[in-house]
């Protein structure tokens, strides 16, 4: 299998399990990995033979304008959702995580992987 990584995808969005969390647009972090049996650019070194990677950042930016989802899990989902159609992707996985939201951890967040 060949795969397509993005890593340190930096966007804010609203979003949070309480209200006051909603209040104001909260940073975070995503790191997406595209799976696909092989990708033809390896043979033809033609960018319409591989997955372009602005086009995958282009789908977070506009999945986080438009969601209206309390959850990390399901932005996750929706997103690997879109990957799975859009770019014609066997498997996907996708981190997205909060930075400074519970005491003593830097980091928390979800990690889900999806196969067609």
């Amino acid at each position: 299998m060949d795969i397509i990584f993005i890593r340190d995808i930096r966007l804010e969005t609203l979003i949070g399990a309480y209200e006051f969390e909603r209040r104001q647009p909260r940073t975070l972090q995503v790191n997406i990995e595209i799976g696909r049996p092989s990708i033809r650019a390896c043979k033809t070194d033609k960018l319409a033979d591989t997955i372009d990677y602005a086009a995958v950042v282009d789908l977070v930016k506009d999945t986080f304008a438009s969601h209206t989802f309390h959850l990390l899990e399901p932005l996750a989902e929706a997103i690997i959702d879109l990957m799975l159609e859009k770019f014609d992707a066997q498997w996907v996985r996708i981190e997205v995580a909060k930075t400074g939201v519970v005491p003593n951890a830097r980091d928390v967040g979800v990690r889900i992987e999806r196969t067609r």
